[in-house]
């Protein structure tokens, strides 16, 4: 190739190469343009974020059922309880258990043993100063029920012309109702884990009728004197964290 051609193919090469370059800087500033004129609403996109909200579940044991049956032969048993919470400030209550009641002296020995089951509502009144914070002091209502059996081993007969002597009753079945009102308080001591004591103000529904009369003693009731009775309860209670429950709100991000 002579010098000539030579220069005409440089030149040739280097205003192709000034045209090509011209055409990027053209097509970057276009979109740069675009990119600034784009309104900043098109910019965001909405998208779904999840909420998790908390549905703490109590499990609880009354310790004055246990401390009543190592310091007393006369009643022994066990008071479990399962508590949901249902709203921020409403909790369902369903608990359980089985009493054993024995009775024995000169003239008569009774026993009294079954299950029985209490299902209800408690109401925090408490309001929360923090977020963490769970203490409860509640009211609440139960219903109650329960199937038992009592027998009498062996009771006393006095007859004045043929002589005292003693005769037994056989197991016979037993059903019964009432209602509660109650109160109380649970309070955290160690993460998750709580302390509760509760009043309970207990009112008799209805019993079933049998040849034993009367009934001495209606497991989760107590003793059968009157138509009402009040007693105390110390309960432990470990709360599982449920979170679960989800609802979805709208963001924005860039």
């Amino acid at each position: 190739m002579n010098q000539k051609k030579l220069i005409y193919f440089l030149f040739f090469v280097l205003i192709s190469f000034s045209s090509v370059m011209g055409q990027v800087k053209v097509d970057s500033s276009s979109r740069y343009k675009v990119a600034i004129d784009e309104p900043m609403d098109n910019k965001h996109k909405e998208k779904k974020a999840k909420v998790f909200m908390p549905h703490d579940l109590r499990i609880g044991v009354d310790l004055s059922t246990l401390i009543l049956g190592a310091i007393t032969p006369v009643r022994a048993g066990l008071d479990l309880s399962l508590e949901y919470n249902l709203k921020p400030q409403l909790f369902l209550m369903l608990e359980g258990g089985y009493n054993n009641f024995k009775r024995e002296n000169d003239r008569i020995s009774y026993i009294s043993q079954g299950q029985y089951v209490r299902l209800g509502l408690d109401y925090n009144i408490r309001k929360s100063t923090e977020i963490n914070d769970r203490d409860i002091y509640y009211l609440g209502f139960r219903y109650g029920f329960s199937l038992f059996k009592q027998e009498v081993p062996k009771y006393l007969l006095l007859n004045g012309f043929w002589g005292n002597g003693y005769s037994d009753m056989a197991v016979q079945e037993n059903y019964a109702h009432w209602v509660e009102l109650i109160t109380g308080f649970k309070v955290e001591v160690i993460k998750n884990w709580y302390l509760g004591m509760g009043l309970r103000a207990k009112f008799f529904l209805s019993r079933n009728k049998n040849a034993i009369e009367p009934v001495q003693f209606v497991p989760g009731y107590g003793k059968n004197y009157s138509q009402a009775i009040i007693n105390f309860n110390y309960t432990v209670y470990y709360n599982i964290p449920l979170n679960y429950k989800k609802k979805k709100i709208a963001v924005y991000e860039k």
